[in-house]
């Protein structure tokens, strides 16, 4: 954990604004995947790297289990939260629920021209993926780069709804999902699968065929879990291999 967290010691400032730090630092290196999930943190490890005292670690580890993120033992220390499949079939299920509820609303507080923007990005990410060596070094960082596109055209639609409650709520689902993730080497199938269907909500939200956009919307939540049992077995058969080298 400390070679991961070399570069993140906080700087100086009031108490509340350090805390706020410690949160803001631990929460991003866990959906970073430079905390994995699974990985069991101690008070005293995270103080000495973050150069912090423990009031404002233990609030953090605190904030951070209410959210969902983290699990508190004592004695043993916290865990970055690792899901069962079950756990993860749910949160998919609870997320397909809350955008589509809130999909009619969301549509009409945007415009045509804020969906070309977000194709246009997409299909710039595509280009970069599609030009780079798949599972190199480049189309890994082109992958991460998209998912961050992603996470942000999934956000969009459920901050235009205008309902703070839903989107918090929202927001912690989006967390465990992001963590359930981390680790596994996403397909280059997979991956570009995402793309196109993105590519086909967005050209139905141009067109303003909002039913149609919808439709494709449930199926692109359907499609991101398979994606993530596909990845998720690849991943356990390439670790299988190399324990047998």
């Amino acid at each position: 954990m400390t070679r991961l967290f070399d570069n993140k010691a906080l700087s100086s400032g009031k108490s509340q604004n350090r805390r706020s730090e410690v949160y803001r630092t631990l929460k991003q290196a866990i959906l970073d995947g430079e905390i994995e999930r699974g990985t069991w943190l101690q008070e005293d490890q995270v103080c000495q790297v973050l150069k912090a005292s423990r009031t404002p670690i233990r609030e953090a580890f605190n904030r951070l289990k209410g959210e969902g993120l983290l699990e508190i033992i004592p004695r043993k220390g916290a865990r970055v939260i690792d899901l069962s499949s079950a756990q993860i079939d749910s949160l998919y299920e609870a997320r397909a629920n809350l955008e589509l509820t809130y999909f009619d609303k969301s549509i009409r507080s945007l415009k045509p021209q804020d969906y070309e923007e977000l194709k246009q990005e997409l299909c710039a990410i595509e280009s970069k993926l599609l030009d780079s060596e798949q599972y190199s070094e480049e189309w890994d960082h082109c992958r991460k780069e998209f998912s961050a596109i992603d996470r942000a055209f999934h956000d969009r639609l459920i901050l235009a709804c205008g309902n703070e409650y839903w989107v918090k709520i929202y927001f912690q689902i989006r967390d465990l999902i992001i963590i359930s993730s981390i680790g596994r080497s996403f397909t280059h199938e997979s991956v570009m699968g995402v793309i196109m269907e993105h590519r086909q909500i967005l050209d139905a939200l141009i067109e303003e065929d909002y039913s149609r956009a919808r439709d494709l919307l449930a199926d692109h939540i359907i499609n991101t879990r398979r994606y993530e049992d596909v990845n998720d077995h690849r991943q356990r058969v390439v670790q299988t291999y190399k324990t047998r080298e």
